[in-house]
């Protein structure tokens, strides 16, 4: 058996291409897409219509007003997350409006969030009911040892009404250069 100085130089070449390429790659970040689930839930009013507008922070993306007039009906986002080694949060501000008031609520996303929910419908949706904005969803409980995924469902934000029509007009009188 003997030596073969060239075929050994280019099989050696070919696994440095091939090493140096994997792990070029796996320093770099990758994209994942999530979902941002918005559904009216306000039953037994008149006026059951909701309006919203939702703007991503980071990355100054707006999704504008958005109006859900009736019960189930919601709209669906799509996130483009960064993932990878930059586990960066993407922080979503919506401010809601109905016949109840206003609420300002700040969604907070990452990568991890989307790949848990990767292929699942609904794995977190906000829900606009009566009481305000309430998050229905799975999170990471890190109270245990190894983390894991748990459902949860509270209050995220609370209705802060609207101000009365007879005060503020007669707050405008009050003030020096109001409407007299």
């Amino acid at each position: 058996m003997t030596f073969n100085i060239d075929k050994f130089i280019k099989t050696l070449a070919w696994f440095l291409v091939v090493h140096f390429t994997t792990f070029s790659y796996a320093g770099r970040s990758h994209f994942v897409t999530t979902e941002l689930n918005i559904r009216n839930d306000m039953q037994g009013f008149k006026r059951q219509e909701i309006v919203y507008f939702c703007q991503a922070i980071n990355s100054g993306l707006e999704y504008g007003w958005r109006r859900a007039k009736k019960p189930p009906l919601g709209h669906t986002f799509n996130v483009l997350l960064e993932g990878g080694q930059k586990l960066e949060e993407e922080v979503h501000r919506c401010h809601f409006r109905s016949v109840l008031g206003t609420a300002n609520v700040d969604i907070r996303m990452t990568a991890i969030d989307a790949e848990m929910c990767n292929y699942k419908k609904a794995c977190a949706i906000h829900e606009v009911t009566p009481e305000g904005i309430i998050f229905d969803g799975k999170e990471w409980d890190f109270q245990e040892r190894y983390p894991r995924l748990i459902p949860r469902r509270y209050l995220e934000a609370k209705w802060k009404p609207w101000p009365r029509r007879g005060t503020v007009a007669q707050e405008s009188q009050r003030r020096p250069g109001g409407s007299q």
